[in-house]
């Protein structure tokens, strides 16, 4: 164990340096908003309103609004359980998801403070368990509104008053999940024998809901999250929602979420509209029979290397990066480290997947980015925080661009023979082949706790070639599928506008080209 301990903390210390080697207050500037008095400073969803005020949503309940000339805050709303999002529609209203509910938040008399409280939608269980968290909500051009809820632990049992129906498949019923807080720990401990990490038991744990508008019911619109905390909608109306790793789920990811499809978790099989499991435990199916019928993540992001509990997406604004326009990339929240990911969405064969570099590290951001959120100019980038008693931290920073370029990829493609990688800039000569550190591994799908890294595999350099801004790297073989590709730029890749950002980055290759 000592052994393992030194191991895991000198890789860790060597990729510090290694992404820390970039100056961001070159070109950033890092200032923190004041937290609002006597307020538990924990922020679980972030917005703005059409004349550019913020709206935060804290975990004691309390919605309150920001006004960034007086640098005050006024309490919008309060009284809610552990609001996880905000949106503001377009007439202004202000819509909140919590455990309970989702809630629209109505002005009647337009004082500044919310006076009338509408359940918009309540159309799922809850057991009492304390993982059983509420994301969302995102809408698209519909107006179809989309949350996801998260499955609960065997960290501790459930109540006796539940809400919805128990799903008593194999054999478990809800008297064997019952616990109180009077019930001794030790007790508990010996009665989950046999109750899977994360479970489903109550509608509709696990699932991806839709609610059309003026419908108070939800359909199930996809299966398979675990901890769903981050919802985002592009401009193409397609929804992409972040999941942290742990059973089933061995690495971070970003989920491309599809209609009517399975995403890889498995107690949300219960609940699946079109094939549920209706007699048997969901992870006692064949693990063969779970990994045809899932969807992997557009991005796979290894525990403690790439990400460790990230959160929400967001586009990659073009004022608040050295880009000419609208990016094909994402920037995404991240709790337990000070730092971003930034990914970057290919498509081969037809399907989506992509690669994700870390964005931020080594600079004042800190950890617990919760919710991300643009100022009205693009130029800032909001951050609220959190830990929910995890790693994490609390309270909101702010983070402006000051327009100072600087040299950063903007596109990672797969290529027949290795990969492209294209700058916002013209770059000088590639380096030496030997100064390229690749590797490729895989990542296991099971229902134990994330995955280790299997048959790592150096990848040799055959060729480089740099045609302008755009740098070709051509493997000793060419890729396979089904592997994460690790790969470090060396650091003498330089061009007129300074030293490159971001030097590592993690490539999920579930397809190649054939």
């Amino acid at each position: 164990m000592k052994n393992y301990l030194i191991y895991t903390l000198t890789f860790l210390f060597s990729l510090q340096l290694v992404q820390a080697d970039f100056d961001w207050e070159n070109h950033y500037d890092f200032t923190s908003i004041p937290n609002p008095e006597g307020v538990d400073p924990q922020c679980g969803g972030l917005a703005l309103t059409s004349d550019g005020k913020l709206i935060a949503c804290f975990h004691r309940g309390e919605v309150m609004i920001y006004d960034f000339t007086s640098k005050k805050w006024s309490l919008f709303a309060d009284g809610l359980h552990e609001p996880l999002g905000v949106h503001v529609e377009e007439d202004g209203r202000i819509l909140v998801i919590q455990r309970p509910e989702l809630t629209r938040l109505h002005d009647t008399d337009n004082d500044g403070v919310a006076d009338f409280y509408e359940t918009v939608c309540d159309d799922w269980g809850m057991s009492g368990n304390y993982h059983e968290f509420v994301f969302g909500p995102v809408k698209d051009s519909q107006k179809n509104i989309y949350i996801a809820l998260g499955t609960a632990s065997n960290g501790s049992g459930v109540r006796d008053e539940i809400r919805g129906s128990w799903n008593d498949a194999g054999g478990l019923t809800h008297e064997r999940f019952t616990y109180n807080d009077k019930t001794p720990a030790t007790k508990w401990t010996a009665r989950k024998e046999g109750i899977p990490r994360m479970y489903a038991r109550v509608p509709y744990r696990g699932c991806v809901l839709k609610i059309k508008p003026g419908n108070r019911k939800a359909e199930v619109y996809a299966t398979g999250v675990r901890t769903p905390n981050g919802l985002y909608i592009d401009k193409n109306d397609q929804l992409w929602i972040s999941d942290n790793q742990g059973d089933w789920v061995g690495a971070s990811s970003l989920n491309r979420i599809e209609e009517g499809q399975f995403h890889g978790h498995v107690a949300s099989l219960l609940w699946d509209p079109k094939n549920p499991v209706t007699d048997a435990i969901p992870v006692n199916i064949p693990i063969e029979e779970l990994d045809t019928r899932r969807v992997k993540g557009a991005g796979l992001f290894p525990q403690g290397e790439a990400g460790n509990s990230i959160t929400q997406p967001i586009n990659l604004n073009h004022h608040f990066a050295p880009i000419e326009k609208e990016s094909n990339s994402m920037l995404i929240g991240e709790m337990n480290h000070s730092r971003l990911i930034h990914y970057f969405k290919d498509k081969v064969n037809g399907k989506v997947q992509g690669a994700g570099c870390h964005f931020f590290s080594g600079s004042p951001i800190g950890s617990g980015n919760n919710r991300l959120v643009y100022s009205t100019d693009g130029k800032s980038l909001i951050l609220g925080k959190t830990h929910l008693s995890w790693p994490g931290r609390d309270g909101l920073k702010k983070v402006t661009f000051n327009g100072t370029p600087y040299l950063m990829v903007k596109e990672v493609n797969l290529t027949p023979t290795g990969f492209k990688f294209t700058f916002n800039a013209p770059i000088s000569s590639p380096g030496a082949k030997e100064n390229y550190l690749i590797e490729h591994y895989s990542l296991k799908y099971s229902k134990s706790y994330g995955s280790k890294n299997y048959d790592v595999t150096n990848v040799g350099v055959s060729e480089l070639r740099v045609d302008g801004n755009v740098l070709y790297i051509s493997f000793t073989e060419n890729p396979i599928p089904n592997k994460i590709y690790d790969i470090t730029l060396p650091a003498e890749i330089k061009s007129d506008i300074g030293n490159i950002s971001s030097r590592t980055f993690w490539y999920s290759a579930h397809e190649v080209y054939k």
